[in-house]
């Protein structure tokens, strides 16, 4: 009879123990995460005398795919379009926290007497939060359709991109002593090119393959090749030296544009929680009270550190973005902790030699710490939101509501100008492809040629003919990039400014891609000189070669749905789009709209009704709520918490409207010479021409939500239009026109 492997046994050790301790906490209403971190404890070697698991090295393993399961998880929730509509404040706020963070880190060791190594990695242990913790936390409380959930997971993605650099960072002021470096230049350039490669390529080509196979792939087929896809690019990730974790998040937002999200969301579910069970587990194992104890001085300064610095820091970071002052503090409370990626750090530090032992495990027991206070933190955020607000004096709450509208229309301002977007969005992303090209060429094919070839030389301009030529499409897009923008009147001289910043760009690319590849000046003003006779020639094979690879790209990330069922996109004034579904026991089924008077008391507006394979759009008064009607509405967390709880949600909640892909919020603001200034809401015929409507004016420092029909459009005014995405773009450039 053969014998049991010790991993089996510890397994089941470990999963039986959380299985009790998680029941119980379910019974007293406490988070799950946290009753798997006291099983950890439980079975850890600090409580026992002996520990009640042996095999350390397999159940690492296990833990680090359940970070890899939590994180795809994650990516499937979250996907482009959410990228794209929290970038900038994520962007912004994940830069601040991170450069502040560092800097309190620092000066906590400085406090405490440590030397600069070690409160140089004190600092980088303190900037990071961890993804899969909050995740876990925010889900298990129910709020990840709100508005700061969405906000905190953007940033998070922002930190882990920044962890890669930090690592890079560290290692290189540790042995040059120099904060600015080469090294750093080009890990920043390496991480833009290999992150952007990844997400390129994905987008190509994952949602096409996945439209093919969604006619008869099976439940068990769809999850084997999920899961291959995830792990294939967390190879990829480790290959370059990168987070597996970052890996896994970008396959899963790449699979978030595909037709069958929804399955596969349902299908990696149980992975998930049995994966990211053991690695709570296994972090609950690190616990060591008695070090706690121990050096519980230190310990307890760091955290108040850490917890003090994450919640002002964040909350100012996101409020200078321009969001409100619940959803800033609620996403400071939410992030006042640090987990994982701090250990990287340390181990870093511990393998360079440069901090001392000690610091691993204060580190370990600061993150313990924080990660029990993780769901109490982000229970208590709402609370402290509301009375901040009730508390605050009027006069501050005029600065800050000014503030937040100047914000959100310098962003309005910044969106509708149609250079900026066309222009610079299609040069950068052609130029990371032309130099992925070229990367290509230089690491896989040339040492090929140069193996063939009689001179270096020769093997050095074959490569570089074979990386232009291959690059030529993506080269066309970059010189062309201003096509479709609307240029303004400036620019329009003999010697346009645009057309020539554009082709100076492109051509400083080219050229510094051929010199540091292939070392050469010579053959490289040679092969420019080819290739401006090249273009000439083949410029409409050219033309018609990237518009094909473009129209492919956009496609598969705007025809698909990506979980707008939820419509989960960010709205100004703290309101977002949430689906509902009418509930048989419903106060509202038969009635007219008009009759509900859903606006005066719940102060939502309801955009959309769909109901069979019929979507009505912006509807009347007289329209009656049916049962199973799905209900499309816009309000923020508290006026739709109210308002669910009289629909009655049922099962069916997510799933997939395809008939409402294209529906969204638009914000439209009114020059003086705007067409629509002096016109009323209904002279306008925004209903008739978008089948949407008008949900809310911004007008100074007045915001009218839900405006009466009879208002008239002043200039200046910013329009907030729910409709129909592409009669509204077109209803914009009509009026522009």
């Amino acid at each position: 009879m053969h014998e049991l492997a010790p991993l089996i046994s510890d397994l089941t050790v470990m999963l039986g123990v959380a299985g009790i301790v998680t029941l119980l906490f379910q019974r007293i209403r406490q988070p799950v995460v946290l009753g798997y971190l006291v099983a950890g404890m439980i079975i850890g070697p600090y409580i026992t005398p002996h520990g009640l698991v042996t095999d350390i090295a397999n159940i690492k393993i296990l833990s680090e795919l359940g970070v890899i399961f939590l994180m795809f998880s994650l990516g499937l929730e979250f996907s482009f379009h959410k990228l794209t509509k929290v970038g900038f404040s994520a962007l912004i706020t994940g830069l601040f926290d991170v450069t502040m963070m560092i800097l309190l880190g620092y000066g906590a060791g400085r406090l405490m007497g440590w030397d600069h190594n070690n409160c140089l990695f004190l600092g980088a242990m303190l900037a990071i939060s961890s993804t899969t913790i909050i995740f876990k936390a925010v889900g298990e409380l129910g709020l990840k359709t709100k508005r700061f959930a969405e906000v905190i997971f953007g940033v998070l993605i922002v930190e882990d991109l920044l962890a890669i650099l930090l690592l890079v960072a560290l290692s290189t002021v540790v042995v040059t002593k120099n904060v600015f470096s080469p090294e750093m230049l080009f890990a920043t350039i390496k991480l833009i090119l290999v992150v952007g490669a990844w997400f390129l390529a994905g987008y190509f080509l994952v949602p096409s393959l996945f439209r093919r196979l969604s006619s008869y792939i099976s439940q068990e087929t769809l999850t084997i090749v999920s899961v291959a896809l995830c792990l294939f690019l967390v190879s990829i990730a480790a290959y370059f030296h990168y987070s597996t974790a970052l890996g896994a998040f970008i396959m899963g937002s790449i699979l978030a544009e595909t037709v069958l999200v929804h399955r596969i969301e349902t299908l990696i579910t149980p992975i998930r929680d049995i994966f990211g069970a053991i690695f709570f587990i296994s972090v609950g194992m690190l616990i060591n009270p008695f070090m706690i104890a121990e050096q519980w001085k230190a310990v307890l300064l760091i955290t108040l550190v850490l917890m003090a610095g994450k919640v002002t820091v964040i909350s100012i970071g996101t409020f200078l973005t321009g969001q409100s002052i619940k959803s800033a503090v609620r996403s400071g409370f939410g992030m006042a902790q640090i987990g994982e990626f701090s250990f990287i750090i340390a181990t870093l530090g511990t393998a360079l030699n440069v901090i001392d032992e000690k610091l691993y495990p204060i580190i370990v027991a600061v993150s313990s710490i924080t990660t029990f206070t993780t769901p109490y933190m982000i229970r208590l955020s709402g609370h402290i939101g509301l009375t901040l607000e009730k508390k605050l004096p009027e006069r501050v709450k005029y600065f800050l509501d000014s503030y937040s509208a100047w914000v959100y229309r310098t962003q309005t301002r910044s969106s509708e100008n149609s250079l900026l977007r066309s222009v610079t969005v299609r040069l950068i992303l052609n130029g990371i492809i032309v130099a992925i090209v070229f990367t290509l060429i230089n690491k896989f094919v040339y040492p090929e040629i140069f193996k063939v070839a009689i001179r270096k030389q020769n093997a050095k301009m074959l490569s570089e003919l074979i990386a232009i030529l291959l690059s030529s499409p993506f080269i066309w897009g970059m010189l062309f990039s201003y096509k479709r923008a609307v240029l303004p009147e400036y620019t329009k001289t003999t010697l346009n400014p645009v057309i020539f910043l554009v082709w100076l760009i492109t051509l400083i690319e080219i050229v510094f891609l051929s010199v540091v590849f292939f070392h050469t000046w010579i053959t490289t003003a040679a092969f420019i000189t080819l290739v401006a006779v090249y273009f000439a020639v083949a410029y409409r094979h050219l033309e018609k070669s990237y518009q094909w690879f473009e129209g492919q790209l956009i496609g598969n990330i705007k025809k698909q749905p990506a979980k707008q069922s939820r419509y989960k996109e960010l709205a100004p004034w703290d309101t977002h789009f949430v689906e509902m579904e009418v509930g048989d026991k419903s106060p509202f089924i038969g009635k007219m709209l008009g009759e509900c008077l859903i606006r005066q008391r719940y102060g939502v507006n309801i955009v959309a009704i769909h109901r069979g394979h019929h979507t009505i759009l912006a509807p009347r008064g007289e329209e009656r709520i049916l049962d199973n009607d799905k209900l499309i509405v816009l309000g923020n967390d508290e006026q739709i918490d109210l308002f669910k709880t009289q629909v009655t949600l049922s099962s069916s909640e997510h799933e997939q409207i395809d008939q409402l892909e294209n529906f969204a919020l638009k914000p439209l603001l009114l020059a003086k010479d705007h067409p629509l200034v002096g016109k009323s809401i209904r002279d306008s015929r925004i209903r008739e021409n978008l089948k949407g409507l008008v949900v809310g004016i911004e007008r100074g420092n007045n915001r009218i939500l839900n405006p009466d029909p009879e208002t008239v459009l002043a200039p200046d005014d910013l329009l907030l239009i729910v409709g129909e995405d592409e009669s509204m773009r077109q209803f914009c450039l009509n009026t522009l026109s």
